[in-house]
């Protein structure tokens, strides 16, 4: 009998915490725009559509490419490394949208690399990376 009251009661204390957290406006512990790290996490800038995919094999010398959108065209903001070299990039404003193209260092045969992007955008940092497989 005992067992009966106490699932209702239970079910009903939780009710009432999941209640009180979404009434405060959280989410289970978010609500800022700082992860844990102390870095923002801006949804403004973004990298995507990097060429070639992750994992890709590729010659050395190979042309890459992406696109970083969210930010002005301040092509300096933006810095390329493969396997932590620098790269030089073009860039081409196309709308709203900034396109950088670059090659992989012909140093780099026979290993992987890992393409890693930084945009130093004051308002929205962002970076990401990709791995390529260089061939020989």
């Amino acid at each position: 009998m005992k067992k009966m009251i106490l699932i209702p009661v239970l079910s009903a204390a939780l009710c009432l915490v999941s209640a009180n957290t979404i009434a405060a406006g959280g989410h289970g512990g978010g609500g800022s725009s700082v992860n844990k790290s102390g870095k923002s996490t801006c949804k403004n800038t973004e990298i995507k559509f990097a060429k070639p995919k992750h994992l890709s094999s590729v010659a050395p010398g190979s042309e890459f490419s992406f696109r970083v959108s969210g930010i002005a065209d301040n092509a300096h903001d933006v810095s390329v490394t493969a396997k932590k070299i620098p790269v030089e990039m073009s860039s081409e404003f196309r709308g709203e949208i900034l396109w950088f193209k670059g090659k992989l260092p012909d140093s780099l045969s026979n290993t992987v690399a890992r393409i890693q992007v930084s945009v130093d955008f004051k308002k929205c940092p962002a970076e990401k990376g990709w791995l390529l497989k260089i061939t020989e």
